[in-house]
C-alpha cells in the first residue's frame, strides 16, 4: 500500500468516527425501521415505474387517465414521505454528510493546486458579497 492509500484510509477512518457519519447511521436506521414510511417509498417508486412504462408508450396507445392517477398518487405519496419528520432527519443527515465530504474534498484540491474553491454560484441571490 502506497503512503497515499494509507493516509487516505487513516482519513476514512477519522471520517467514519465523524458526528456526520454517526448521524446518518442512525436517522436511516431509525427511517429503515418504519415499516409504514417504507412501504410508502416502495409504492413511490412502483408508481413511478407504471408511469414510465405509460410514458414509454406511444401517445395514441397511452392512457391518460391512468398518467392523470399515478400523478396524483406519486404528488400524495410526495408529500406524505417528505413530510415525516423520520425523512426529513435522515435527508438533513445525508446533507450534512455530503457536505463533509465536499469539504474534506475541497480541501484536498487546495493542498494539490493552492487554490480554494469559489463558493460563487453566479446567482447574485445566494451571494454574502463579491470575492
Amino acid at each position: 500500500m502506497t503512503r497515499i492509500m494509507e493516509l487516505a484510509h487513516m482519513l476514512g477512518e477519522e471520517i467514519a468516527k465523524s458526528d456526520e457519519i454517526k448521524n446518518l447511521e442512525a436517522t436511516k436506521e431509525v427511517f429503515q425501521s418504519d415499516a409504514a414510511l417504507q412501504n410508502k417509498m416502495s409504492e413511490y417508486e412502483a408508481e413511478r415505474m407504471l408511469l414510465g412504462q405509460e410514458f414509454a408508450k406511444n401517445p395514441d396507445e397511452a392512457d391518460a387517465r391512468a398518467i392523470a392517477d399515478l400523478r396524483a398518487r406519486i404528488e400524495e405519496l410526495s408529500s406524505e414521505i417528505g413530510s415525516d419528520p423520520k425523512y426529513i432527519a435522515f435527508a438533513e443527515a445525508q446533507r450534512a454528510m455530503n457536505a463533509l465530504m465536499a469539504d474534506v474534498n475541497a480541501e484536498i484540491k487546495y493542498c494539490i493546486t493552492g487554490e480554494r474553491p469559489s463558493d460563487c454560484t453566479h446567482d447574485c441571490s445566494t451571494c454574502k458579497g463579491c470575492h
